[in-house]
């Protein structure tokens, strides 16, 4: 699980440096989160669940998904999908809807 995490922190760097596309960096992050949702739904389906009701992904996606699989895309890319898809539109929403500090709560 560290190597998973040392490898988003790569993506995410060099993101944030600018050298390399940014489809190739979805396409990477993209494949560290398939394979970390490979590996709860193989070994721990209640955890991998509850970490998606925990981001809030809409469960008739998944339902759909797992019912009808793509031949095309592995089930745990399309729930990538779906997951980093949501993730992208949760910090688009705390962007749009920031809230100020509330004075004299800051200092503890």
């Amino acid at each position: 699980m560290i190597e998973q995490f040392e490898q988003i922190k790569s993506i995410i760097d060099t993101k944030y440096s600018g050298s390399i596309i940014e489809e190739d960096i979805d396409r990477d992050f993209l494949v560290v989160v398939a394979e970390r949702v490979a590996e709860l739904m193989e070994s721990n389906m209640e955890l991998f669940f509850n970490h998606l009701y925990r981001m809030d992904i809409d469960e008739r996606k998944i339902h759909r998904i797992l019912n009808n699989p793509n031949e095309s895309e592995s089930v745990y890319f399309l729930i990538a999908k779906i997951i980093i898809d949501r993730q992208k539109k949760r910090l688009e929403t705390k962007r749009k809807y920031k809230q100020e500090s509330i004075e004299g709560w800051d200092t503890f």
